[in-house]
């Protein structure tokens, strides 16, 4: 049974939800069927509650406001949500082919997916209940892509075809609770719109950069969202290999200036913001660089834990970031990561997602590029397919 609408030849005016730790923002986009691009037509934002009814209300509040706004009518939706709730993971899977000389053809790729995705199903039930507590029968795969094939060791787009022994497939796939996917399902049906998909903001990131085979460094990205941090490690070559956060964000940030000020969190995220635009006297800033010492320390601290992670199970410790979300707007933030590792660190333009037209002054990179992955029909690929039946024999 698939999750999402299968008809994607009509799409008409799509929103995007993007749910966060601190906010919900909602985009509203008239999709381009000949240039296969979306038109930012508006964008709207409310604060999360941690309440099923009152988060579907708020988004109701959302989509009537961009819908009044803009004179359009939303049909269709596309969620995005990250941090605990949304993990992801890749798994690399290796096959050894009896006979070499022959072609792949579409039944052995669609052996060789769905074998990948059974090892990747086991790892991830047996994960997923170590790190949350659920039991392994909770798990639900949300989303999967395939993001590298390798035939003797030599980077290809497409196997159908081609010769060779050695066949290596990647797969990242993004999954959840049964219980939090049911809610997503409800959630859009109180909202009367089709449900085109879901996707995590980290993998949206990673397709916007569109790093490919010949990328040469190892690199994260540090996406630092109101009260969550969520990082992900690229491996040379465009693999995407895992997605990992923590409890701490930009309203860490806040709430220090707030409870300095006593000062109610609204006055202090205008301070906040005054900061990173070096808008406040010399004596102002300095203060606040003092007030932000142990708030660093502490979001550094979580960086370096994430960082060992990745370190003992990959081998890998890159030294370029991209940085996006909120947070990393704060200048304390970049210098912290200079100086405590050496990191060369660098925002992702909104320029860099091509496939939205954007006029509008919303520039909040992790919602854009959820926008953009929308945009991508499920069917637009043989791998897509195979992927979604996999999914689905899998799960049942």
């Amino acid at each position: 049974m698939s999750l999402f609408r299968k008809d994607f030849k009509n799409k008409k005016n799509l929103v995007i939800l993007d749910i966060g730790s601190q906010f919900i923002k909602a985009l509203l986009l008239e999709v381009d069927r000949e240039e296969e691009k979306g038109n930012l037509l508006g964008w709207a934002k409310e604060n999360f509650v941690d309440d099923f009814e009152k988060l579907c209300a708020n988004c109701q509040k959302l989509i009537k406001k961009l819908e009044k706004k803009t004179g359009r009518k939303s049909e269709e939706l596309f969620i995005g949500v990250g941090g605990d709730a949304l993990r992801g993971t890749s798994i690399n899977f290796c096959h050894k082919r009896e006979q070499p000389r022959q072609k792949i053809d579409l039944t052995e790729l669609k052996y060789l997916v769905q074998k990948t995705q059974w090892k990747a199903f086991e790892k991830i039930r047996k994960d997923f209940s170590l790190e949350s507590g659920f039991s392994e029968a909770e798990v639900r795969l949300v989303s999967a892509h395939i993001i590298n094939i390798k035939m003797d060791n030599v980077h290809i787009a497409n196997p159908l075809g081609f010769q060779g022994q050695n066949i290596c497939l990647s797969i990242f796939n993004n999954y959840t609770s049964l219980k939090f996917l049911e809610d997503l399902l409800k959630l859009a049906s109180w909202l009367g719109l089709d449900l085109i998909g879901i996707g995590s903001p980290s993998y949206a990131l990673f397709h916007c950069l569109e790093l490919d085979a010949s990328s040469k460094e190892d690199i994260l990205i540090i996406d630092i969202g109101g009260k969550i941090t969520e990082i992900t490690l690229i491996k040379k070559g465009g693999e995407l290999l895992e997605t990992r956060n923590f409890h701490l964000g930009g309203y860490l940030f806040t709430k220090t200036i707030a409870d300095f000020l006593d000062s109610g969190p609204e006055e202090a995220e205008m301070i906040k913001i005054k900061y990173t635009k070096d808008e406040l006297s010399p004596e102002a800033k300095k203060k606040l660089e003092k007030l932000f010492a142990s708030n660093l320390s502490s979001w550094i601290g979580g960086v370096k834990v994430v960082l060992e992670e990745f370190f003992r199970n990959y081998k890998l410790l890159p030294s370029k970031i991209f940085l996006c979300g909120g947070g990393s707007a704060l200048p304390a933030i970049r210098e912290a990561l200079k100086k405590k590792g050496g990191f060369k660190t660098s925002f992702i333009s909104p320029r860099e997602i091509v496939k939205i037209k954007n006029k509008t002054k919303f520039e909040e990179i992790p919602s854009l590029s959820l926008a953009a992955l929308a945009l991508e029909s499920p069917e637009a690929s043989q791998f897509s397919a195979i992927l979604k039946r996999a999914v689905r024999l899998i799960q049942g």
